[in-house]
Formats: structure tokens, C-alpha cells, sequence
């Protein structure tokens, strides 16, 4: 075991810096130092190799840091780096819609909230579903693991490192040819299914360094292919959302990831290191969503609404301010129906009507990255200047829309109550079964109909729809570190950084002329199923599937022309300044950091307004954000450390645009966005004490909390448009609203220890958390779990290497796919994935994974109203199975 004291800056900053990867600031590597302090050198490798760097990245590093690291090239942990996150103390993550990882959660705080960057610095990326949010969260799909050599996850922030995290910032870094061996390579072959699919996925990854022989310029390309086989079975409710229906839903992507990496660097002197990168990522998310509907054409002459203690006859149904449906009564009885808007007393529903939604989106998502990077190191100071772009084009590629009804058949309705007793409405109609005790089971049958033959017409209904988001980003970072000798200060730095950043959104409507389709059969390719985990016994099994190329050429080809949807047009243009000055200090058993950051932020928003004009609306704020860390040397293997920060991250796109979306012209609800926004603030501190009772081994626990001084919920205001008939309707238009504050607590816990070949790696996070929305209500922030905790178990020798990870959160507040723009509620989430590496040779390795072994079926509600079943989603198991070669 060896003895540490952290009495120079070699040790504070140096060492800190190079361990934890540390971006941002302008440290540069002292490899020469660490050699002179004689600390020891780690030479594990497999998974004690990169566990045992990640600790002592964690020991070293002046803030609270989680890291993980890749101890040779291609053996990053996961095959996602989402997913290889949360196994990290107090991150979390959200799964997309083929059940990957793709947004993190840093102790409990909204995914919006963590910032994610590549090298330190901003990286652009979009969305490819017309429904989701446009926000500053990185789509964790964009990037493949092979090119990350390492990820820093700082939960206190620094001075240096940019402004934007309230939850943390997570920092992802690539490698640099300088610092590999000369004629250095890698590549892989590899294979991926999905339980849910007959098809197989194929990609592959190749990688060269190679510097000359005085090391003064090196060059390194890295280039990678992907398919990836995604599918999701669903049970999706609407009936809290504003329009009353039900569907047995299949969600198949089958995405193709292509990735190209370019790094060169020259050291014309020993004091100067100039570096160009070169990043570029395509994604196409072609994909088709497929609905088995019952559809409610209107709620029956006779029911009522209750609105302050009047009761009022509708023509058609309630939708009062309250929630769509979710006051109804029996006016013959007086009695109130269920909260949801089920009839619990047999009243009568009018007729409904089947039909089969499909909808093919050709997305895609390209994302750049180009910055150049200059550094040279003085004696006693460095300097480093950064200038980049990046921008990321994407969108829907066009949202091929279809209704398709089954001709002759009207059916009606039944329902069950509480007590499972079922009030038949009809005979041979459909029964649709939600338990109103919550309970994870939805029935639907088609009695006398076979859903899957296929004699399915095209409705009225169908549409092509073309989204185009775009985000880039132009910036500028001159930075300077200054040794000096100022009592127990023994560095200082300083920087300032530009950013013009510029948002916008756009959708375009094809004009269709014929191209219509007769009957379904005639555009499928065979049927959909594999229900049986999310629809209850005796459910529709199977239904036609949708022959997306055949459907969507037909469409192309009735298409005449395009109008520009005014109204969902919208930009949003930051101009950010940012100055910052950190001392770092160290002293016989401490060392740490303190400064102060200050931020600029000028908006503007522009979209048209209700007349068709074009016009702005402008937004500025300043912030100015202190941040302290220390760690206190108790013993050689105590160590306490503490932290205080104010931090603070801006507002995502859509709460910024001020152009309207999720238009429903069935609910009259919309949102739209307000420039004006002032951003999330808060202030937070952090006390934890790590045990390092081994090199390779720790145990610690540490209390967090965050006050949160200003966040951004949504409240809904009416505003008043014409339908298309030329009738003024009231719309409820969901706005940014600026909440009144609130609170996070909790707990971390960590345990990691080694037992000869095995090991293990546990821990543990606990919030609590409660806010104010702009009306003083007590609400649920979003993506806050309260219960979290992972748990790792490996074995490992010269031959092979076997892991077993679980992890699991507790419910949580997401934003979802629903009409009404509503928040869903999601159920607690548990999954087990398992790694196996055969070392066939030193270079050769096979690598076999699984996830989502136990085919983990994932449940969200309405998170008003009764908290019916919104969704059920099952997204099967995967497998990958992978040949890496190195030299």
C-alpha cells in the first residue's frame, strides 16, 4: 500500500487533473511530476483494471467525481454509454423507445438538467420524434462506445468547467494519437438481436493511431458502422388525454448508427501541442409505430358535467379546466362517474369504431463536431485557446400518417369497475379492461372480428408530415493557469468563454392527390404480435403489419407540393459570455479549489404570431456562480470532503421557442414556448467521507443537498382561435411557468472490494424532493427517483471475464409521449444484464452480452386524474455478440 500526502500542487492539481480526465480547465499533464512523486502505477487490467482506475480517479480528483474509463481501447463497460452510467452512484437514466439509454439523471434532478459534453465542450444533437421535447439533453444513441476513452461525471461543479448543470455535468472523453503507442489498432465485428425480432443487426469498428518516430505529430481515425435491431410491444390508454381510445401498439426500429473520429496533432516545440478533431455521426432512426385502435366517436346525450357546483349538459363531452373527463355524473342518479371518466354505473356510451393507426417516419440525425485546440506551457504558466462549431440537422424525415377502419362494423363499448364486474353495453363488441386498482393488465378483444385478416380500408384520414429541427453552436475559450506561491493558493486560473448558439424548428404538410390505398392487406407483409407481456389473456394477439416502404412510396408519389406550417415555425438565438477565475490550493492533508463564475445569457425568440406576422420576443439574464470544494486528508486512507456551489441550466428549446406544438384540434390543447424564461437555479452542498481500505477497494457515504431557488414547470392559460369553420374555440395552451423553488436531499452509498479473481461493486442513493409550481401547489419533480441502487458482480482471470450488473429506481415523474402534453408516471424499473469476455489470444477477444435479461415490461400512468395505465411497454431482450482484435 502506499503512503500519500498532498503537500505540492503536483498532487492537488496535477495528478487530480490527469487521473480524472479533467476538461475544461487548462492543467496541463505533468506525467513527468507524477514519475518524480514515485506513486504507484497501475497495471490491472480486464474489469479490476478499469475499476481500479475509476477509483482512484474518484481519490484524487479535487470535486466530487465519478468516473468510468476504458483501460484499453473497445472495452468500455457497455455497449451504451447511457447504460454504463447508471451504474454509477446517484445517475439514473431514461430508456428511449426501444428500450436503450439515452437521457442521465444525476441525484434525482431532471435529465434536461445534465449537461453533456465531448472534450469539454458543447456537443449539438436533436430529436427524431415528432412528440418528444426539444431540449439541451445529448441523445446518448449519437455516440458509440468505441470512441469514448473515459467519462467524468462531476457532481460539484468548478469554476472552469462550464456553466449548465444544476443535476451535474458528464464529460466525455475521446483519445488523442499523441498519447498511444505509434501504429496502434483496433477493430471489431459484431452481431446484435432483439427476443422481439427475427432480424439481426451487424457492425463494425476500425481504428489507427500513428505518430512518427520524435512523437511531435500523430494522427488517429476511428470509423464505425452500426445496426441496431429496437422493437417495443405496448398497451397504450388515451382515455385521460383528451380523446377517448385504447391500442395494442408495435413500435420496430431498425437504426443504422454510422460514426467517423479524426484527430491530428503537432508539437513543433516541447513547450507547444496543437490539436484539430474531427467528429461526425449519423443516425437513421427510419422507424414505424403501429396502433390497433377502439375509438369513442363521443360521449352519450345525457352525461354531464359538474364545473364549481353547476351541473351542465354538453353536447358532446367536458373537457373544464380540471382535466378532460374528469368530472362527469349521472344526471339521472346524481352519482358521480369514476374519476377518469369510466362509467361505473352502466350509463349508455354512443357507438365507437375500429381502426388501425399507422405511422413511418424516415428519420434521420446528423451531428458535427470540428474544434481546434492550441496549449502551450510556459515556465509556471499555461495557456490554451479553443475555438469549435458544432450542429446537428434532424428531425422526422416525414411522418407518414394512415387511419385505416374495418368497413361494415360499429361496435360498442364494455367496461369493468373496481370489482372486475363488467357492464356489457353491446353484444359482440369490444371490451376494453383497466383495473381501476392499478394493476399492470389491459384486456381488449374483438369479439366476432379477426383483427389480423387484414380487411382493414383506408379512412379519411392520411397525412405526410416533414419536421426539420436544427441546432449548432460556434464558440470560443481562451484560458490561463498561473503558478504562484500565495500562502496555501498554489495555482490560479482564468478564462472566458463565447458562445453564439442558435435553435430552430420548421414543418411542412405535403399535398396529397390520389394515392389512396384500398384495403390494408394490400400494404402488409405479414402480422404483428409477440402481445403476451403487456395485453392480458384472450387480448388481440396480432394484427396486420404495415409494409412501411410500400406504404410510404405511395405516398411520395401522390405528393404535389408542400405548405409551410406557420405556426410550428420557430427559432431561438443565445449569445452566452462566460468568465471564471479558480484558485487551487493544497496544504500537509488538504487540497481543493474555490472561485467564481459568471454567466451572460442574451435571447431571442422568433416565431409567427396568431396574424401570420413574424415576430420576437427577447430574453437576457446574468448569473453569477460561486463553487468551493476541499478534501480533508484524515489518514492515508480517510478521506472527507465537502463542497458548495451555486449552479444553474438554461432552458430547453421548446420551453424557449414561442411557436406552438402539440397541436390537438380534437382536445383544443397546445403548448408553446416563452424566450422570457428566466433558467433552473440553485444552490447546493455536498459532506461525504471515503474509506479507501484498499488499493483496489472503498467505502463511503456522502449527504447532498440542493436548494432550488427557480425551476420551470408548466400551467395552463386559455387563448381563444378559429376552428376550420371559421367558429372561435378556447384552447388550453400549456406555457413555461416560473415555479417558486423547492428542494433535493438524499444519500449515497458506496461499496467496492475484490475477493481474489471475483469482485463486486454496489450502491445506494436515497432523495427527497418536493417544489412549488407558480400557484404554491406542491408538485413531483421530474426525474426524481427516490430509491436507486446498482449492483455488480465479476469474475475475472487471464482467460476469461464474466459480469452480472442489476440495477433498479423507484418511480419517477417523465415527460412521455402523451396528446395532452402531460407528464406520465413511471413505475419502478429493474434490470439484469450479463457480459462474458473470452481472451482467446492477447489480441483477440470474444465478447458475448445480454440485456435486459428478465425482459423487464416497463409501465407508466397518468399522473392525473385516477392514474390509469398509460402504457405498458415491453422491448424484449437484447444480445450482442462481439470479436475485438488490438495491436
Amino acid at each position: 500500500m502506499s503512503s500519500f500526502k498532498f503537500q505540492k500542487r503536483l498532487l492537488a492539481s496535477s495528478i487530480a487533473m490527469v487521473l480524472a480526465g479533467t476538461s475544461g480547465s487548462v492543467v496541463a499533464e505533468e506525467a513527468a511530476a507524477v514519475e518524480e512523486k514515485k506513486l504507484e502505477v497501475i497495471e490491472v487490467t480486464g474489469i479490476r483494471g478499469s475499476l481500479k482506475q475509476n477509483l482512484n480517479a474518484k481519490r484524487f480528483a479535487n470535486a466530487v467525481v465519478e468516473s468510468i474509463s476504458a483501460e484499453d481501447i473497445g472495452k468500455f463497460p457497455d455497449k451504451n454509454i447511457a447504460e454504463s452510467l447508471q451504474r454509477v452512484s446517484g445517475v439514473t437514466i431514461n430508456r428511449g423507445f426501444t428500450g436503450e439509454g439515452n437521457e442521465v439523471s444525476i441525484r434525482g434532478i431532471d435529465p434536461q438538467l445534465t449537461q453533456v459534453q465531448l472534450n469539454g465542450n458543447f456537443v449539438a444533437s436533436t430529436a427524431w420524434f415528432s412528440q418528444s421535447a426539444n431540449n439541451r439533453a445529448f441523445n446518448m444513441d449519437l455516440m458509440p462506445s468505441e470512441l469514448v476513452a473515459g467519462v467524468d461525471v462531476y457532481k460539484s461543479p468548478q469554476a472552469s468547467i462550464d456553466e449548465g448543470g444544476v443535476g451535474g455535468t458528464v464529460i466525455m472523453r475521446t483519445r488523442r494519437p499523441l498519447e498511444l503507442d505509434a501504429n496502434t489498432l483496433y477493430a471489431s465485428v459484431e452481431a446484435n438481436t432483439n427476443s422481439l425480432a427475427d432480424d439481426t443487426g451487424l457492425g463494425f469498428t476500425g481504428m489507427y493511431s500513428w505518430k512518427d518516430p520524435s512523437e511531435t505529430f500523430g494522427v488517429l481515425v476511428t470509423a464505425s458502422t452500426l445496426e441496431t435491431i429496437g422493437r417495443a410491444r405496448k398497451a397504450e390508454n388515451y382515455w385521460e388525454e383528451g380523446w377517448s381510445a385504447s391500442g395494442v401498439a408495435a413500435f420496430d426500429q431498425d437504426r443504422t448508427r454510422d460514426a467517423i473520429d479524426f484527430t491530428a496533432q503537432f508539437a513543433p516545440m516541447d513547450d507547444l501541442i496543437l490539436t484539430g478533431h474531427f467528429f461526425r455521426t449519423e443516425l437513421d432512426a427510419f422507424n414505424t409505430n403501429q396502433n390497433f385502435l377502439t375509438i369513442n366517436s363521443q360521449w352519450a346525450t345525457g352525461l354531464g358535467c359538474f364545473d364549481d357546483g353547476t351541473f351542465t349538459v354538453p353536447g358532446d363531452y367536458c373537457t373544464e379546466t380540471g382535466g378532460i373527463r374528469d368530472n362527469l355524473i349521472d344526471p339521472a342518479s346524481g352519482a358521480r362517474i369514476a374519476p377518469n371518466g369510466l362509467p361505473l354505473t352502466g350509463t349508455a356510451i354512443a357507438p365507437a369504431w375500429l381502426a388501425q393507426d399507422t405511422n413511418t417516419r424516415k428519420a434521420e440525425i446528423t451531428t458535427d463536431v470540428i474544434d481546434f485546440t492550441a496549449e502551450y506551457t510556459g515556465d509556471g504558466y499555461t495557456i490554451k485557446a479553443v475555438a469549435g462549431y458544432t450542429e446537428s440537422e434532424g428531425g422526422n424525415g416525414g411522418n407518414y400518417n394512415g387511419l385505416w377502419g374495418m368497413a361494415g362494423y360499429n361496435p360498442s363499448f364494455t367496461w369493468a369497475d373496481n370489482t372486475g364486474n363488467h357492464y356489457p353495453m353491446a353484444d359482440n363488441g369490444v371490451t376494453v379492461d383497466f383495473d381501476m386498482d392499478r394493476q399492470n393488465d389491459m384486456y381488449m378483444a374483438v369479439n366476432g372480428v379477426d383483427a389480423a385478416d387484414g380487411t382493414w380500408q383506408m379512412h379519411a384520414d392520411r397525412s405526410l408530415t416533414a419536421t426539420e429541427l436544427s441546432d449548432e453552436e460556434v464558440y470560443f475559450q481562451l484560458d490561463a493557469q498561473f503558478d504562484v506561491e500565495l500562502g496555501v493558493m498554489s495555482s490560479i486560473e482564468t478564462g472566458i468563454k463565447l458562445r453564439q448558439h442558435e435553435f430552430s424548428q420548421a414543418q411542412n404538410n405535403a399535398v396529397l392527390e390520389g394515392g389512396w390505398a384500398t384495403n390494408l392487406a394490400d400494404y402488409s407483409n405479414g402480422t404483428i404480435s409477440d402481445f403476451g407481456n403487456v395485453m392480458a389473456s384472450g387480448s388481440i394477439s396480432s394484427y396486420p403489419a404495415l409494409d412501411a416502404g410500400k406504404y410510404t412510396k405511395l405516398i411520395d408519389d401522390a405528393v404535389t407540393g408542400w405548405n409551410e406550417n406557420l405556426s410550428a415555425y420557430g427559432k431561438v438565438e443565445e449569445d452566452i459570455t462566460s468568465l471564471y477565475v479558480q484558485g487551487n490550493f493544497d496544504g500537509d492533508g488538504f487540497r481543493g479549489n474555490v472561485g467564481l463564475r459568471y454567466a451572460g445569457t442574451d435571447i431571442t425568440g422568433t416565431s409567427y404570431d396568431p396574424t401570420g406576422e413574424l415576430s420576437d420576443v427577447g430574453g437576457d439574464y446574468e448569473d453569477w456562480l460561486p463553487s468551493f470544494n476541499l478534501a480533508l486528508d484524515l489518514s492515508d486512507q480517510l478521506i472527507l470532503r465537502m463542497s458548495a456551489a451555486r449552479v444553474m441550466s438554461r432552458a430547453g428549446y421548446s420551453q424557449l421557442t414561442p411557436s406552438y406544438s402539440n397541436i390537438n384540434p380534437t382536445s383544443y390543447t397546445a403548448a408553446r414556448g416563452n424566450p422570457d424564461i428566466k433558467p433552473f437555479r440553485a444552490t447546493q452542498t455536498d459532506i461525504g467521507l471515503e474509506w479507501y481500505f484498499n488499493d483496489e477497494s472503498l467505502l463511503s457515504l456522502a449527504y447532498f443537498t440542493k436548494d432550488i431557488k427557480s425551476f420551470i414547470t408548466d400551467k395552463q392559460v386559455f387563448a381563444t382561435f378559429p376552428d376550420e369553420d371559421g367558429i372561435d374555440q378556447e384552447w388550453r395552451v400549456t406555457v413555461p411557468a416560473q415555479g417558486r423553488g423547492g428542494n433535493v436531499d438524499g444519500i449515497e452509498f458506496q461499496y467496492q472490494q475484490t475477493f481474489g479473481n471475483f469482485g463486486t461493486v454496489f450502491n445506494y442513493t436515497y432523495t427527497d424532493s418536493e417544489a412549488e409550481n407558480d400557484n404554491g401547489d406542491l408538485i413531483q419533480l421530474p426525474g426524481n427517483s427516490q430509491n436507486s441502487y446498482n449492483l455488480t458482480g465479476y469474475y475475472e482471470n487471464d482467460t476469461f471475464a464474466a459480469r452480472l450488473a442489476y440495477t433498479y429506481r423507484s418511480d419517477f415523474l417523465a415527460p412521455g409521449t402523451a396528446i395532452a402534453n402531460q407528464l406520465d408516471t413511471n413505475d419502478e424499473q429493474a434490470f439484469l444484464d450479463a457480459n462474458f469476455t473470452w481472451h482467446v489470444t492477447d489480441n483477440l477477444d470474444i465478447i458475448v452480452e445480454g440485456i435486459n435479461l428478465t425482459e423487464e415490461v416497463v409501465f407508466a400512468r397518468h399522473s392525473g386524474g385516477a392514474q390509469t395505465l398509460r402504457t405498458a411497454v415491453d422491448n424484449g431482450r437484447r444480445y450482442f455478440l462481439k470479436a475485438t482484435y488490438r495491436l
